[in-house]
């Protein structure tokens, strides 16, 4: 009798591990970078138990890249010693969904994809082995929010579908911020109050882009430090006065003679200007300089 209870105590406390299995998806699209994944997010089909498909969905969301299921499997192996996992996926590719639209739709522009959102109810879009995306989008090439269609093929089932997601398309540009905040009684605007940064922006064409000839301009309105310096935000002075001589030079390509001229109105930097000179005879030329302008023959 003895022998009959050590044999069913060892039978009983050494019981065989249980096994479970799991079909991931091979490929999921994040619509934001660094996205925490749920279960559903990764896996297409599982009968593990939620304890383990949600640990498994904690280590895939630390990670970037493909994930092989050798490392999950060893990880997963720490907090349930007693499970045997069998994954019918050999790996998993975390991707961005912004990216993938931009590399099919706006390749070599410095259009970017952003705030992707799943007309279908999706948080992430996961793909199984053999599936591939063709994004279509007839108005891609302009800012705003947009409209994408994906059809999702395989080939080798012959199988496909269609989903639908929201995004809004901006630029990347390097534009000029303010180191200080800058007065609208400052006469002139200097480069050392000003740096370069990278923005995404719907409007590229109002930012200020260059420092070139930034001292010839002042602002006509107080910019705040570390706001982006917009071309409204800037006029240029008046370089030539009216009743103030300036030297003219005459430029050609074997030509250079410089003269004195008299303006008729005060201009800017850039501005065409109408000069007298001494025969009484008008001339024009652009504004390049306090109190210079030039002509080219």
């Amino acid at each position: 009798m003895k022998y009959f209870l050590l044999t069913f105590f060892f039978l009983t406390t050494a019981a065989p591990a249980t096994e479970c299995s799991v079909e991931l998806f091979s490929k999921v699209y994040r619509m934001t970078v660094g996205q925490a994944l749920q279960a559903r997010d990764i896996i297409n089909n599982s009968n593990c138990s939620p304890e383990i498909t949600n640990k498994l969905a904690a280590l895939v969301s630390t990670s970037e890249g493909t994930v092989g299921v050798d490392f999950l499997a060893s990880e997963l192996k720490k907090d349930f010693p007693d499970i045997t996992l069998n994954f019918s996926t050999k790996k998993l590719s975390l991707l961005d969904l912004h990216s993938t639209m931009r590399d099919q739709l706006l390749p070599n522009t410095n259009l970017y994809f952003t705030q992707a959102r799943s007309l279908n109810g999706l948080s992430t879009l996961g793909l199984v082995d053999g599936e591939q995306i063709t994004a279509i989008c007839d108005s891609c090439q302009n800012f705003g929010e947009k409209t994408i269609k994906l059809n999702i093929s395989n080939v080798s089932s012959n199988t496909s579908r269609t989903l639908w997601f929201s995004s809004k398309i901006m630029a990347k540009i390097k534009v000029v911020k303010a180191n200080r905040s800058i007065s609208f009684q400052q006469k002139n605007l200097d480069p050392k109050d000003f740096y370069f940064e990278e923005i995404m922006t719907m409007n590229p064409d109002n930012a200020l882009t260059s420092l070139d000839n930034i001292g010839f301009y002042r602002a006509n309105k107080t910019i705040v430090q570390n706001a982006v310096v917009s071309n409204f935000d800037i006029q240029a002075v008046n370089l030539i006065n009216y009743g103030t001589s300036v030297s003219v030079t005459l430029k050609s390509d074997s030509i250079l003679l410089q003269k004195t001229a008299m303006p008729i109105r005060s201009a800017r930097f850039g501005e065409s200007v109408e000069l007298q000179g001494p025969s009484n005879k008008n001339i024009t030329g652009k504004v390049v300089d306090y109190n210079k302008v030039e002509i080219t023959l």
